[in-house]
C-alpha cells in the first residue's frame, strides 16, 4: 500500500472531536450571552417602552395589563435576553465559522470577517422587519377582528411573548440563505438537496409560521412563510454558486497536485 501523504488529513476531525468542538462553541457562546443578558437587564424598562411601540401604533396607545405578581419580572428577563441575542450575534456567528473552518479550504477560511458583517445584517435587518413591518401590520388585522361589545385587552406576557418569537423567528429566517451557503461550502448539504426538498419546505414554511408567531390567522403565517419561501430559494442560488467555486476550486487544485486546507 502508497505511504503518500494525505494533504487532507490534518483538517479531518474524528466524531468525538466535532463534538468537542461543538461543546466548546457552544460553552463560548453561552458564557458571553449569560454576561450581556445581566447587562442589559439594567435596561430592561427602556426596552420595554421600545418593545411595545408596534402596539402602540396598531392600537393608538393600548393599554397593557399585568395578571400576576411575577409576570413583570418575567418580562424584563425575555427582554434582556432578546437584547442579547441580537446584541451578541456576532460572537455567536463567530464561534459557528470557528466551528465549520475545519471543512473549508485555507482560501474559504479568510471569508471569515464577511460572514459576520452579513449574518449581522440579515439578523437585524430581521428582527427590524418584524418590529416595523410585520408585528404593527399583524396587530392592526387582530385588532380588527375583534366584534364591537368586546373589549381588546392584552396582558403584558402575552404581548411580549409574541415579540419575543416573532423578532428572534425573522432574524433567522434572514439568516437562512446565509446558512444554506455555508453548508454548501463546507460540503454538507449539496445543493440539489435543498432543491429536491422544496416542496417540503413550501408546507413547512406555513406550519412554522403558524407555531413561531403563536398566531393562526393567515395574515401572520402569511407574514412569516413567505420570506422562509423566498430566503430558501434565495439560499439554493447561492448555493449553487458556492458549489460551482468548489468545483472549479478542486479542479484547479488537483492539477496543481497540492489541494492545501
Amino acid at each position: 500500500m502508497s505511504d503518500q501523504h494525505d494533504p487532507f488529513s490534518e483538517s479531518r476531525m474524528s466524531l468525538v472531536e466535532h463534538l468537542t468542538e461543538l461543546r466548546k462553541r457552544l460553552m463560548y457562546v453561552l458564557i458571553v450571552l449569560l454576561v450581556a443578558t445581566f447587562a442589559a437587564f439594567s435596561y430592561a424598562p427602556e426596552l420595554f417602552t421600545i418593545l411595545r411601540q408596534p402596539l402602540d401604533v396598531a392600537t393608538s396607545g393600548q393599554k397593557l395589563v399585568v395578571l400576576s405578581p411575577l409576570e413583570m419580572v418575567f418580562t424584563y428577563m425575555k427582554l434582556s435576553i432578546l437584547a442579547a441575542v441580537f446584541g451578541t450575534a456576532p460572537w455567536m456567528l463567530a464561534q459557528l465559522w470557528l466551528f465549520v473552518a475545519p471543512g473549508l479550504y485555507a482560501h474559504e477560511k479568510r471569508w471569515i470577517a464577511p460572514f459576520i458583517i452579513m449574518g449581522t445584517l440579515s439578523f437585524v435587518g430581521g428582527g427590524a422587519f418584524g418590529f416595523y413591518v410585520v408585528i404593527p401590520n399583524m396587530f392592526k388585522y387582530l385588532t380588527a377582528m375583534v366584534p364591537v361589545g368586546v373589549e381588546n385587552t392584552y396582558s403584558v406576557e402575552t404581548y411580549f411573548n409574541l415579540v419575543f418569537h416573532m423578532l428572534l423567528a425573522f432574524g433567522f429566517v434572514f439568516e437562512l440563505p446565509l446558512v444554506m451557503w455555508i453548508m454548501a461550502a463546507a460540503g454538507l448539504v449539496q445543493p440539489a438537496a435543498f432543491a429536491k426538498w422544496r416542496k417540503y419546505w413550501f408546507v413547512a414554511s406555513f406550519i412554522i409560521g403558524g407555531v413561531v408567531t403563536a398566531d393562526p390567522s393567515p395574515v401572520s403565517m402569511c407574514l412569516m412563510a413567505v420570506p422562509l419561501v423566498l430566503f430558501w430559494e434565495l439560499g439554493i442560488l447561492g448555493a449553487r454558486l458556492v458549489a460551482r467555486k468548489r468545483r472549479q476550486a478542486n479542479v484547479a487544485q488537483a492539477q496543481a497536485g497540492s489541494p492545501a486546507r
